[in-house]
Formats: structure tokens, sequence, C-alpha cells
């Protein structure tokens, strides 16, 4: 059928909005070497909605219609949860909303017509119409699972299922177009190259999206004994500190040194001459960052321990990091309620699952807080010392892997807390493996899972955990990636900590 040049006009400005949305959204997932889902994305793929059902209500196409109010208030749903209706009046987002509405009433009202012009199109087979709804009905299917998928984590995400249903209806789509000569429609999916790189970006994303290859580091200018955590930490020692510093900032050096000759990039912020902070070589208590581009700010514990959450840091935190917004929960201090990062937190980033153990230093409320901004599901639980002491921190009782969960179940005061926890590591396809109360106490759990550069995975720990494992914990470790071991005495004793604790990950900048 032909129809007036200024339709197939119309046809392709449609083309060229969901062509200029998918265009951006590649460049920006290039860049950060995962899958984006900027707002740009959604707000251009309602517009070009809009003229694309214009398009084929001209056309009398009904592939078309159904294709696009199939994804026509996901659209809606995706812009709404990013707040970006915020920023537009009311009555902007009310038309929007019916707008598909008033195009179905037409068609109820004249449905004879309807039925005439559109189902019974002398131009369009039954045959090839029924092989044309259901190439749109695929390729629009891939917004249903992106709602569903993206609902069920409470923010706008891109999945991988998404961009499979993309290239299977894109060529279905394109081969219909072409048989009906509707090159509108054929050549308005050269998207699909673009869909297919997303698919090979999502994928290889996949693999490493929940370890990191690139640490920031705080090399201390004053370390030593804490007096206002101490109370909280059974780990930490009282140390003369003659020598003391030097002999921690001998054993940083080394263990940068080490981890860089590992393929582990390493950023190291100086400390500030003078200052009062001597569990600034602990980092990952303040801050952490994750793969969707958030750095969170956490409420700290000890009032010196605060003075490590410095601008210039966080600025070179941004440097390094796919950083798009900043969560922070700081606040919270002044209400005497606290959570210390990825002390308090084992992250299962796969699983969207945050383990905690209660202590003076996690509150259940700021972790339920985070839970809402992130997008994950609290695990929490009693953990105690033989003397009835909370362990401080969850890091050191258990650490959470790729494949692996190791944990002390010995400090679990209730079964049942400890079974949720078990299951919910089965559930997601983790490996436990248990270590003693003797072992936790030599920081057997305070590890953490890396790659390198070139797509190693390592584990990195203290000598004085490595020396503490048996050799079938060993045995089994490895097989989630070569142990990394460094030599770190003096500063777990004095401080409290271990390797995971010096650690903070950075998911880098492209």
């Amino acid at each position: 059928m032909d129809s007036p040049l200024w339709i197939y006009l119309l046809g392709f400005a449609g083309m060229a909005i969901y062509g200029s949305r998918i265009l951006i959204q590649w460049y920006m997932s290039e860049k950060s070497h995962q899958v984006e889902s900027p707002g740009i994305y959604w707000i251009l793929s309602s517009i070009g909605a809009v003229v694309l059902y214009i398009y084929g209500w001209l056309r009398k196409d009904l592939p078309i219609i159904v294709g696009e109010s199939l994804g026509y208030y996901v659209y809606m749903w995706n812009i709404s949860v990013m707040g970006l209706y915020k920023k537009v009046p009311r009555v902007v987002v009310v038309l929007q909303a019916l707008f598909p509405l008033v195009i179905l009433a037409l068609i109820v009202r004249d449905w004879h017509c309807f039925v005439g012009t559109f189902l019974k199109n002398e131009f369009v087979p039954p045959g090839l119409l029924a092989y044309g709804i259901l190439g749109q009905v695929t390729f629009e299917i891939r917004s249903l699972y992106q709602l569903i998928y993206s609902y069920r984590r409470k923010r706008s995400i891109l999945p991988l299922g998404h961009w499979v249903l993309a290239v299977v209806g894109s060529v279905m789509i394109i081969s219909y177009g072409v048989i009906r000569h509707d090159w509108v429609l054929a050549l308005g999916q050269f998207s699909i190259f673009f869909s297919i790189r997303n698919l090979m970006i999502s994928i290889a994303s996949r693999k490493w999206k929940h370890t990191a290859s690139q640490v920031l580091m705080v090399r201390p200018v004053n370390f030593g004994f804490n007096s206002q955590t101490a109370g909280s930490n059974r780990f930490q020692h009282k140390v003369e500190p003659t020598g003391l510093q030097e002999a921690a900032l001998a054993e940083f050096d080394a263990m940068v040194e080490k981890l860089r000759q590992n393929g582990i990039t390493v950023t190291v912020a100086e400390d500030v001459p003078g200052s009062q902070t001597p569990d600034s070589i602990f980092p990952n208590n303040w801050f952490s960052t994750h793969p969707d581009g958030t750095l969170v700010l956490y409420p700290m514990f000890a009032p010196n321990r605060r003075l490590e959450r410095r601008p210039e840091i966080i600025r070179a935190i941004k440097d390094a990091a796919v950083t798009r917004r900043v969560v922070d929960l700081s606040g919270w201090e002044q209400k005497g309620k606290f959570l210390e990062g990825t002390g308090s937190l084992v992250l299962d980033r796969a699983s969207r699952t945050a383990y905690a153990c209660r202590s003076p230093r996690t509150s259940e409320t700021v972790l339920g807080e985070f839970c809402r901004q992130m997008g994950y599901q609290a695990v929490i639980f009693d953990a105690l010392d033989p003397g009835g002491m909370p362990i401080y921190h969850t890091n050191v009782l258990m650490s959470v892997g790729e494949d692996y969960a190791l944990v002390c179940k010995d400090v679990f005061v209730s079964p049942e807390e400890y079974g949720t926890v078990e299951s919910r590591l089965a559930a997601s396809g983790k490996r436990t493996i248990l270590i003693s109360f003797e072992q936790m106490m030599h920081y057997a759990g305070n590890i953490l899972q890396l790659h390198s550069c070139g797509g190693e995975r390592l584990i990195v720990m203290s000598d004085t955990a490595l020396d503490c494992l048996d050799a079938g914990q060993k045995a089994s470790l490895e097989r989630s990636g070569r142990i990394l071991a460094v030599h770190i005495p003096h500063i777990e004793e004095a401080g409290g900590g271990s390797a995971r604790c010096m650690l903070a990950e950075i998911f880098p900048r492209s």
C-alpha cells in the first residue's frame, strides 16, 4: 500500500527518535563498561512511541500499534521511578498517560471500520499480519521483562534478557518490513546493531560486575591503637606506639606493591599530616562504591573516625569510580545510629543481599535505609563471642564471593538465624566454607575476592588468616581464586582489622 510522502517522513522521524535514544544509551554503556539505563533513553522512548502510534494508525498497520501499546506505560514507569516527572508540569504527565486510551476509545467507537481496515487489510495477508504482530510482541515483551526485573529491584535496569528479546524481535520486524515493503520498519531496526553490542557488554559485565579490579587504600600518618573503638572491638590490642607508625607504613606499602604486581589497580590516598585519625587505614567503613554508579557514605560510631570522611578523598573516589549518585547516610550519626560500610555489611551483589550482625556499630534502622535506597534485602542476625560481646563487624565473621561464602557458624546466637543465612547463601549458589571461632579471631573471615586487570580471580587475605586455615579450607577457597596473602601483623594487632578492612572497592571508569 502506497502512502503520502509526509506519512513516511513521520515514520522515519519516529524511528530517528528511537535511534537517538539507543545511540545515547550505547555510548554511555561503552564508557562505563556496563549496560546503562539513562533517563534520556526513556524520555525519547515515550516521545518516539507517540510518533509511531500516529504513523501506525495512518498506515493502518496493526502490528505497529500493538507493539507501541506493549511498551508505552513501561516507559512511563521508568521515567517515574527515576523521579523525572517531578521536573515537568502535571498536565504533561496526564496527557501522556491518556494518549493510548484516546486511541483505544477511537477504535472501540468505530469497531467495525477498524476490523475492516486493519484486520482485513488486502495489502497484508492474514499470515503476514500474524507474523508481524508476533515480531512486534516479541520485541516489546522485552519492555515487560525489563519492568518486572526493575520493579523487583526498585530501580531502572536494562538486563541481559531485555537485549536477547530485542535482537530476536528486531530480526522478525526487519523481515516483516521487507516483505511488506515498509522500509520505515525495516531500516528503523538499525538499532539491532546497538542491541547486539549491549548484549555483548551485558554478558561481559556479568562476569565481573560483583567483584572489583581496583581498590582505594589510605596511607596513614598517625596509625595506632584507637581508644574510641576498643570498647567494641575485641580484635584490638594496645601496642607500644614507639615504631608502630613506621612498621604500619612498611606493611602498607608492601601490600600496595604486592597488589599492583598481581594486576590490581590501587589508588592510594594520603592521610592529612597531623590528623588524629588512627584508623584511617580502614577506609571501607566510611564509604562504598557500587557497579550502578552509586557512592554511599556511612555513619561512623567513633567521632575520630568521622574525620576520615574528607572532601578531597571523596573527590578522588568520584574521579576513580563511575559515580552517578551519592547516598549520604552520615546524618544518622546525629541520632546515635551507625552503619560502618562494608565492615557492618557483607554484600552479595549478585543476589542483592546485605548480611549484617547487630552491634553498637550496626543499626538495623540505618540498614533498612541502605536497603531501601540500594534495592537490597537485609539478612540480619545476632553474633556474640564466648564472653557475650557482639561481634563488632560482620566482615570479620563472614565473606561472600562470586561462588563461595566463608562463615563462622560458632558465633551465631540463634540456630534459626544461621539457618536463614545458610539457606539464602545456598539459594544464591554459594559454596559454604565454615571456620571456627579461633580461626575468625585470626582474621580468616576478613578476606576479599577481587579480579586482576587480566581477569584472574584473587582472594586477598593476611598471612595470619592463611596460616590458620586447614588444607581442606584452603583447597575450597582456591576453587574460587588464587590466594594472595599479605604480611600486616602490626596493623592487625593494633588496629583490630585485617586485609579486607584496608580495601575499599572501586568500580573503575573507562
